[in-house]
């Protein structure tokens, strides 16, 4: 017997099937009604500040790669990197957001500039260099599409004049980002819920709902609802705006692809924590998101 193989989504048409099962023979497919589907995330507070967890004291006598060695680093594919998110430690994993990186010198190293390289909250290639500190700390940006989710190389443009480390960044202001879950092209999204298992302890920990180019686009998540146990099985309600409202009912991210060309894609959906006041020491939560698949709504239809 010979076997069709279809290639993309069937929009239209009638849905055959047999005599006295599977599907409604026909109906037109763009009229039945699809099934609910939905992720769920579990996510902790970031893992507390660590001023050498990716570089231990160490100098460089001209332009060159620091050395991967400190505690937060694994081997992966025989290299030293930071990468948290794939840690064997469970309490490592669960604390692996995307954050600021930060680097400290002993001296004045003002003269020269530091390239971090890793990926990204989306896991693409990340890249940015800053002017190397004088006797004090200095950071990676601290913006969502900034924020580090791996650390592959860190490399100097000259010789060190103090004892250099680079760590993971803790302030007040960082921003900390996580992937949750992946929303398919056009999806209706149907309910956004946080279930808070432990107390998020900072001065407040609002959370925003988006993507990488649109930090709130789905949702926010007020400090009442992460500082709160309340309905922990039913799950608190996020904050939606009618701006967001709107955007639930057909989701997409805009790429730009290797061609240049820019393309409306799935969505990849990141919750970013905004704590205010010293990092949070307790905190955990899982997010539930629940989604219809497209609609296929014909020309001319709208919502």
């Amino acid at each position: 017997m010979g076997t069709t193989t279809f290639s993309g989504p069937v929009k239209t048409g009638p849905v055959i099937s047999g005599a006295t099962s599977g599907g409604y023979r026909g109906k037109d497919l763009k009229d039945t009604n699809w099934v609910k589907s939905s992720f769920v995330h579990y996510l902790q507070e970031p893992t507390a500040l660590d001023v050498n967890g990716i570089c231990v004291s160490q100098t460089t006598t001209a332009a060159a790669n620091l050395v991967l060695d400190g505690a937060l680093t694994s081997t992966i594919n025989g290299n030293k990197v930071y990468a948290p998110s794939v840690s064997s430690t469970a309490e490592t994993a669960d604390g692996a957001w995307a954050r600021r990186i930060s680097i400290t010198s002993s001296g004045d190293d003002s003269g020269i500039t530091f390239t971090v390289t890793g990926t990204d909250i989306n896991g693409k290639a990340l890249s940015e260099t800053v002017t190397g500190p004088n006797s004090t700390e200095t950071q990676t940006a601290n913006t969502l599409v900034g924020l580090f989710k791996s650390v592959t190389k860190i490399a100097t443009s000259a010789a060190t004049t103090g004892n250099i480390q680079v760590g993971i960044a803790g302030a007040a202001s960082d921003l900390y980002a996580r992937v949750m879950g992946i929303l398919p092209y056009q999806s209706s999204v149907t309910d956004i819920k946080v279930h808070v298992t432990e107390v998020f302890n900072s001065t407040a920990d609002p959370m925003e709902i988006g993507k990488s180019d649109d930090q709130d686009y789905l949702a926010d998540v007020a400090s009442a609802r992460t500082h709160a146990l309340a309905a922990v099985a039913e799950g608190n309600q996020v904050d939606v705006d009618a701006t967001q409202a709107t955007a639930w009912m057909s989701v997409l991210q805009e790429d730009t692809g290797s061609d240049s060309v820019a393309y409306d894609s799935d969505v990849q959906v990141t919750v970013l924590l905004i704590p205010t006041g010293t990092l949070a020491t307790t905190g955990k939560a899982w997010f539930e998101v629940e989604f219809m698949q497209a609609k296929n709504l014909a020309s001319g239809d709208t919502w």
